[in-house]
């Protein structure tokens, strides 16, 4: 299908922003910088995020019907298809029935790559929409807390992340913060510590996992 307004490659329409990409793509070859939140994406992943789908706006969900089905059922797009012009969907704008198929399809094969014997694909609830953890944390907080309530989280300077209690995120401004950290020695987790803190504060969340501490928690001691 051919552009309609600009035309050409990034080169042809814009060359010194196509070379300022060159550039960036030059120096995450040859540099090795370990920031935790960042990953090398191979480049079928950003052909498929930079893809026409790009242009189109899919607030909501599909149906959620489409959950219980495998990958072979929701790649039965005819089916499908009519299935969506006699019932619509649940989002906001029309336009969105492929959108619906590729998004069912990315869920259901996050939840088959999740399941296991106890827990079937079809009983997992899978959110594939691009967000990250932050909005994910706030999530929980918004339902489980109340401003001021007291959550323990890992100082970010030890490895914890910005939504665990930082002062100058959310967490920190509506919540009372209580942090624990490494073992200055070790720098390990000290759990024995991470109890104390907790029996005398009492906080409603403890928050375990994090940016840039390199050691499995133990999730039984945090448990």
């Amino acid at each position: 299908m051919d552009d309609f307004l600009f035309r050409g490659d990034l080169a042809d329409v814009d060359p010194d922003v196509a070379a300022l990409v060159d550039l960036e793509a030059l120096r995450q070859a040859r540099r090795l910088i370990l920031i935790p939140s960042e990953s090398s994406v191979p480049a079928s992943v950003r052909q498929a995020i930079g893809s026409v789908f790009h242009n189109i706006y899919a607030e909501g969900y599909p149906d959620p019907d489409w959950r219980d089905f495998d990958q072979t059922q929701i790649l039965a797009a005819d089916m499908r298809l009519a299935e969506y012009r006699r019932y619509s969907d649940a989002r906001y704008y029309k336009g969105t029935e492929f959108a619906d198929l590729i998004e069912s399809l990315a869920r259901r094969r996050a939840a088959e790559l999740f399941a296991n014997d106890a827990v079937p694909a079809e009983d997992l609830w899978v959110n594939v929409q691009p967000l990250s953890g932050a909005p994910a944390n706030n999530a929980v907080f918004s339902a489980l807390l109340q401003p001021g309530d007291t959550i323990m989280g890992m100082d970010l300077l030890h490895g914890g992340h910005l939504t665990h209690g930082s002062p100058v995120n959310r967490s920190g401004l509506l919540y009372n913060v209580v942090s624990y950290g490494v073992d200055p020695t070790t720098e390990l987790l000290d759990y024995d510590h991470i109890r104390l803190l907790a029996q005398e504060h009492r906080p409603k969340i403890i928050i375990a996992g994090y940016t840039s501490y390199p050691m499995a928690p133990d999730w039984a001691a945090f448990r």
